[in-house]
């Protein structure tokens, strides 16, 4: 794999911002930008007569604070991907929007790795890349992750699966802090927490060191756990606060997300929750009118209390993250000695002040590492380098296929019943249990299940998935199955084996980072081989 893709391209897509790194280095200075920053803005930037995409980055920000502006600034559209709620251009879906931002990003990546001595002679076709997708998104939303690279030009759909990896976020802020050890003196057995704190979400995952012997390992000790609540929802409330403070709600959107513009970038990453500290956000000449005078000071920047930020802004999100932090705990049997913060929510000093105070009683270390910005793209880079780091997960979800169990009067639906050639009446749509939720799986761990069928006929081995705590019985339920895969099994020739035979198939599950592989064997009158294999995003 090494030797087919030699370089190593990792992307952080975020909701509010995205990152990249390399094998050697990483890319901080981004297009448009008027300051070092190691991240660039999740926004996309549309024509609206024509749908044409005219930038993206901090170029579509400023398009969009143009007063003359004919156009559609795209924000949070990662989000799209989970909430239906989420608006997007005409005749654009989530898919679409996502590969037009990953074509741009990757293009302008592409041309400057082409200016690095070391990458100079590598082109495109030679590189792998690893796509960071929060803890809490399903099979299906990581699926179309996967179709959007392709979309967007990164790989191509006939490449290996393995071209492109999709890794969990807090899996590989995990391999980042793994490299950081040696500041907090972790050893064997020692156990710590993963805070990923994004735009959109905030994953939590917790890993014990099974042996601090380099090349380290770790294993996950808890099922991550995450939520909606992450610093784009800080920003949402700032805008319904400033919203309500309006004298007229006519003020031109280019005036007010100017104003937005100068909490995210200088007020919501300085604020501490000081009582003392007076909080001011400049207002731009043309918004003056719509903004009561006693609101402004002297300088004619609006004013803004403690109470109100830290009560209206700040703290109805951070209430959920310490609720998630504390769901997570419960789950861990002996202490924890530290808690990593990683992310771009993840840098905030108030943040950090919060879980502090809230949890330096349980947890002997809360720490900030260095760059956690960029923790996850850069582990992601670790992680394709050594993919043994962590050697099992808990599953999330509970798999299963459709097959035929002996029928239960009272338990299998009469719809269900079918008289097989055994003369043996079968609930046909029985959910036979692969692996369960909760269960732990080492990485590339196989797991056999065997059937027969009669020869020629074909058959199925359809792949379905629970998030439910309980089992489900049935296929059919469908408040809490879904089908992950249609896997058709197509009997092949076999001259001297007689119609009516019945043959073993043997289907062999396979659990990797994210994915699934589904390997069937055929054994009988022949020697057992492979007749089918598909791989599947889980």
């Amino acid at each position: 794999m090494t030797q087919d893709y030699p370089v190593i391209i990792s992307i952080d897509f975020g909701t509010t911002y995205s990152g990249c790194c390399y094998a050697l280095a990483d890319t901080t200075q981004w297009p448009k930008s008027n300051g070092f920053y190691a991240k660039v803005p999740s926004l996309v930037y549309y024509r609206n007569k024509n749908g044409k995409l005219l930038d993206w980055g901090k170029g579509a920000r400023l398009l969009s604070l143009r007063p003359d502006n004919d156009g559609t600034l795209v924000q949070y559209f990662k989000l799209a991907l989970i909430s239906q709620e989420m608006k997007l251009p005409p005749n654009k879906t989530h898919v679409q929007v996502i590969a037009d931002y990953l074509r741009r990003f990757h293009d302008y990546v592409y041309e400057e790795l082409l200016k690095t001595f070391l990458l100079k002679d590598y082109r495109q076709h030679q590189y792998r890349y690893c796509l960071t997708v929060p803890a809490i998104w399903s099979d299906e939303t990581k699926a179309y992750m996967r179709e959007a690279a392709i979309e967007a030009g990164l790989i191509q759909q006939d490449d290996p699966l393995y071209r492109l990896e999709l890794i969990s976020e807090p899996e590989a802020a995990a391999a980042y802090c793994e490299n950081k050890y040696n500041s907090w003196n972790l050893t064997d057995g020692d156990i710590f927490m993963i805070v990923d704190a994004g735009g959109g979400t905030v994953d939590l995952i917790t890993y014990m060191i099974e042996d601090s012997t380099p090349p380290r390992t770790l294993r996950e000790v808890t099922r991550g756990n995450g939520a909606m609540c992450g610093s784009a929802f800080i920003d949402q409330n700032m805008k319904k606060l400033i919203w309500s403070k309006l004298l007229s709600k006519d003020m031109p959107s280019c005036m007010f997300e100017m104003m937005m513009d100068t909490f995210i970038e200088r007020m919501k990453p300085n604020y501490r929750g000081d009582e003392n500290e007076v909080y001011t956000i400049e207002v731009p000449a043309g918004a003056l009118p719509y903004i009561p005078p006693a609101l402004l000071n002297d300088d004619n920047h609006m004013i803004f209390t403690f109470i109100e930020l830290r009560d209206k802004v700040f703290n109805p999100v951070l209430k959920n993250v310490i609720k998630l932090v504390k769901e997570q705990l419960m789950q861990v049997d002996q202490s924890i000695e530290a808690i990593f913060l990683v992310g771009g929510f993840g840098c905030s000093e108030y943040l950090y002040d919060i879980l502090k105070s809230e949890f330096n009683q349980v947890v002997k270390e809360i720490a900030m590492p260095p760059r956690g910005e960029l923790a996850v793209a850069q582990g992601a880079v670790y992680h394709i380098l050594r993919p043994n780091l962590v050697t099992s997960k808990l599953l999330r979800r509970t798999y299963g296929v459709r097959t035929r169990l002996p029928f239960e009067e009272g338990l299998d639906p009469e719809s269900s019943a079918v008289i097989t050639k055994d003369g043996v009446k079968r609930c046909s749509t029985r959910f036979d249990v692969i692996a369960k939720k909760g269960q732990r799986i080492s990485i590339d761990q196989k797991i056999k299940r065997s059937y027969w069928i009669e020869y020629p006929k074909h058959t199925e081995a359809d792949l379905y998935a629970s998030d439910s705590d309980s089992i489900p019985r049935q296929i059919t339920d469908r408040d809490s199955v879904i089908k992950l895969a249609e896997f058709p099994i197509k009997m092949p020739l076999l001259p001297n084996v007689k119609a009516g035979t019945r043959m073993d198939v043997t289907i062999e599950f396979i659990f990797g980072f994210t994915e699934i592989k589904m390997i069937v064997y055929l054994a009988g009158t022949i020697s057992e081989h492979v007749i089918e294999s598909i791989d599947i995003i889980a």
